[in-house]
């Protein structure tokens, strides 16, 4: 048998072995140090490169200029006032910041930001004088390339609260938000948390297993074990990491795993070695049968936690996959820790493992026996032979029970909704406060908008590039062009179907500008005055900026840090630029038009053209001057919600655009060949959907991998399936209460991954005490000759306590996941802690044996070619 051998390599190179694993965390340190830089704390970034959003995201940086998409480079600062004082204050920044940014360099003396644009005033409907000015803050190439933006949030916050205290502003309130800060904000809460769970989750062990052995230095060796595993496998984080995209919170999850679940493989591996030994074995039969019995346990337990967590590895979503093969990989490391490291201690040191008890103050009549933990002990065995008893005589009616109250929870489950809010619940800090705060005046998806793409059958018109400039120049193909036109007026359509929906505050794509109608609006009521020419045209076309939507007419209209001047200017700047290089508009040479009437058709088109050009579609590479045009083949349309771009309702949002896009394609086939929807809130939406579709298979895949672990273990066909029921069924209960008490009571919502999740997690961890419950069976009844019912009572009353000591354990090490500050760890936290309590306390307890009693001998068939029973009398 594998595991006698091993027993007997342990036995005679226990110190060769506590070496090697020495040697090993000594090369791993260095690098498990760095495993921190291989994290990530965007969600968006982790769909797979062929789901729709991701593509539609390509798209976008390869024909369009979009500002607003550049997230990775801009910061925002949130300023909000509640007095006339405060607003002009918050307002004044956009004089003031542009010169102090000229004193934020980094350590080569070069500007850290290059560029600080105003993107909005928002006020409250009631109260002109309560509201927020938003800025964008612009990041230089260089901090970008170096990917040191979201690195620099606590420095800039630091500058900017500088600034407001040297110019006396200090009743105004600002918050630095935006992805990058959002991102540092989750990294910062991340670091915390993690400092809080060690703590947490380690003095709970020594406390819990202290009391248990009644030893303190029993009760450090299993957490010591399993902290060598862990640093082991920080440093393979680090290596996996350079190849997956390994989200944060993988790693706190990895941490309660491995202490849970690795320190009952260590408890029950010590537990079994203190019964032998109480029971009279030597020393070395002791470690053997320690390794033997409970090794096989702990083996075919960590087996199926492996399979539950590999299982996860298959989903295409790289946030589940890599989270399952890291989680997989720590139980792996976890699990050779107890097999060896802890046993190799134990066989150096023996008894003195459990100092200062010894071991026969624990046999009957001993020192222990008469103090507290013989007291405990034996109320203990009480209660686990009164429990069993109960279970076996009341058993149809425990069954009967338990199906009654599973009923109406899988019907909770399966009718509860789930929020997507993934900002909501991972992010803590000033950059969710400064999102909560646009929220308040405008709408919650300004900084996230969302983006519709279509790709036409034929090209609608023709962009010029120019040497320097950010957009080229755009010119429809010929104006009596019929086709064109009836395109042009129908895309303009889509953009009035997508207001429709009541959680769309804006929308913009393609207009039915009727210039002239615009000339007889705006230019009579922009006199010219004094003004020169120049001055006239940007008047005018500022008029004119005024009928756009709101967050586009910011962007076109402020001011730029870099240049001076707004985007309007640079659009004029640029047509008059082609105007003097002879570039011609359907054969009229521009000089000879702007120079004529430079606000007549002809030159207002030049705004109108670059916002479509703009809002639309172009190709801002190519040849560098105005004689190679790029054919305007994709027309954008852009969407910001009401609520934040991944509430629950904001989702809904874009499976209402999603449906109405679709229908409009189908009513315009000739026009429109495919159609993307993109954008973060877009990405999560479908990364959702994908998860939601895959997870079936990875479930199956984890119940039929985990019964035929079983099969061959238990070599029985029943017991295998009784196994998966009893773990389904307490998976069902604990979504049902995570979604009473999350979603009803708290108002917060159970994140959608939680439930799919923990169907898989809890399909492992929760096999644990099942498997060492069962095997304690299997071997009184096939190895030790007892009848079933005699084998159930014997393994509930000499195991009840360590399975009990084991789920509080793992049941805690999960619940201190709760500490967190984010909703998502602490739904997590709470999630698993519930279902491995309720697992090891109750179902384990009760179900299990009056199940087990029920099925009879039925829990033994399997294959006659596996059933080879050894009888040995009953101990």
């Amino acid at each position: 048998m594998i595991f006698e051998r091993l027993a007997n390599v342990i036995l005679k190179r226990s110190k060769l072995i506590v070496i090697l694993w020495i040697i090993i965390l000594i090369c791993a340190v260095p690098i498990a140090l760095k495993a921190g830089s291989v994290l990530d704390y965007d969600t968006t970034n982790m769909a797979g490169p062929d789901a729709e959003s991701i593509k539609g995201a390509m798209i976008v940086d390869e024909y369009f200029y979009s500002p607003d998409t550049q997230v990775e480079a801009t910061v925002l600062l949130v300023a909000s006032f509640d007095t006339p004082e405060e607003k002009m204050h918050a307002l004044s920044l956009n004089e003031i910041m542009p010169n102090e940014f000229l004193e934020f360099l980094d350590k080569n003396g070069l500007h850290k930001v290059t560029d600080f644009q105003i993107y909005g005033l928002y006020t409250a409907s009631d109260d002109a004088n309560k509201g927020v000015v938003i800025y964008a803050v612009i990041y230089g190439e260089q901090m970008v390339n170096d990917n040191l933006v979201a690195g620099d949030t606590p420095e800039l916050r630091k500058f900017i609260g500088k600034v407001l205290s040297d110019h006396d502003m200090t009743g105004v309130t600002t918050y630095v938000s935006g992805t990058p800060a959002i991102a540092y904000d989750t990294e910062a809460s991340a670091s915390e948390d993690i400092s809080k769970i060690d703590i947490f989750s380690v003095l709970m062990i020594l406390i819990l297993v202290g009391l248990f052995f009644r030893s303190f230095v029993t009760s450090a060796m299993p957490p010591m074990t399993i902290g060598v595993a862990f640093g082991v496998v920080l440093c393979l984080m680090f290596f996996i990491g350079s190849v997956l995209d390994i989200i944060y919170m993988t790693e706190m999850i990895l941490l309660v795993s491995m202490l849970g679940a690795g320190c009952d493989y260590c408890i029950f591996i010590l537990a079994r070695y203190r019964e032998e030994r109480v029971h009279g074995a030597e020393h070395e039969a002791a470690v053997k049968s320690a390794v033997t019995w409970a090794g096989e346990s702990i083996t075919t337990s960590g087996l199926a936690v492996v399979i539950g967590f590999g299982a996860m590895s298959i989903c295409s979503f790289s946030m589940i996959s890599s989270m399952g093969v890291m989680l997989a990989v720590g139980i792996i490391i976890a699990l050779v820790a107890a097999l060896t490291l802890i046993t190799s201690v134990l066989a150096i040191l023996g008894e003195k493992l459990f100092w200062p008890t010894k071991m026969e103050s624990l046999k009957e009549g001993g020192k222990a026996e008469k103090g507290w933990h013989g007291k405990m002990s034996r109320f203990g065995h009480r209660y686990f032979t009164k429990s069993v008893n109960a279970s076996i005589k009341h058993a149809k009616l425990i069954i009967a029970v338990a199906v009654l109250f599973t009923v109406p929870a899988a019907y909770i489950m399966m009718t509860s909704e789930s929020s997507y809010d993934m900002i909501g619940s991972m992010s803590t800090g000033e950059g969710k406060q400064g999102l909560n705060e646009i929220g308040e005046y405008t709408n919650g998806g300004m900084i996230m908008p969302s983006y519709v793409v279509l790709e036409m059958a034929e090209s609608l018109g023709q962009i010029y590039n120019a040497d320097g400039a950010p957009i080229g120049l755009l010119f429809w193909n010929p104006d009596n062009d019929p086709k064109i036109n009836d395109y042009l007026k129908e895309l303009s359509t889509l953009s009035s179907t997508l207001s429709e929906d009541d959680n769309i505050g804006e929308v913009w794509g393609v207009y039915a500008w009727h210039v002239p109608a615009l000339n007889e609006k705006i230019v009579p009521f922009v006199p010219k005055g004094g003004m020169s020419d120049h001055e006239y045209t940007i008047a005018v076309y500022s008029a004119a900026a005024n009928e756009l939507p709101n967050t586009l007419k910011m962007q076109l209209l402020a001011p730029s840090q870099k240049t001076g001047t707004s985007l309007l200017e640079d659009i004029i700047k640029i047509y008059e630029t082609a105007a003097a290089s002879g570039v011609k508009y359907n054969n009229m040479d521009l000089k000879a038009a702007f120079g004529e009437v430079r606000y007549d058709n002809v030159y207002l088109n030049a705004m109108v053209n670059w916002v479509l050009n703009y809002v639309l579609a172009t190709s801002v590479g190519g040849e560098s001057g105005y004689h190679y045009p790029t054919a305007l083949t994709h027309v954008k349309y852009t969407f910001i919600t009401k609520d934040s771009a991944m509430s629950d309702r904001s989702m809904d949002t874009i499976q209402s655009v999603d449906g109405m896009v679709s229908e409009f394609i189908e009513n315009n086939q000739d026009m429109v060949s495919d159609k993307w929807l993109t954008g973060s809130a877009v990405v999560m939406y479908e990364i959702s959907e994908l998860v939601s579709s895959e997870f079936l298979k990875v479930e199956i895949l984890a119940v039929v991998l985990i019964f035929i672990l079983l099969f061959f273990v238990m070599k029985s066909f029943v017991t295998p399936i009784r196994s998966i029921l009893t773990i389904l069924m307490s998976v069902v209960w604990t979504v049902a209460v995570t979604h009473l008490i999350f979603g009803n009571l708290m108002g917060e919502g159970v994140i959608w991954m939680i439930p799919i999740i923990l169907i898989v997690v809890c399909l492992g961890l929760g096999m644990d005490y099942d498997i060492l419950l069962t095997t304690r069976i299997k071997e009184n009844h096939l190895h030790r000759g007892m009848s079933n019912d005699d084998a159930i009572r014997h393994a509930v009353t000499h195991s009840g306590s360590v399975i009990t000591i084991c789920g509080l354990i793992m049941g805690g090490a999960f619940g201190t996941l709760m500490l967190s500050g984010t909703n998502m760890l602490q739904e997590f936290g709470f999630a698993l802690c519930f279902a491995i309590l309720i697992d090891a306390l109750l179902v384990r307890t009760y179900i299990v044996p009056a199940a087990m009693h029920l099925l009879g001998d039925l829990n033994w068939k399997g294959p006659k070619f596996m059933q080879k029973k050894t009888t040995k009398p009953p101990e």
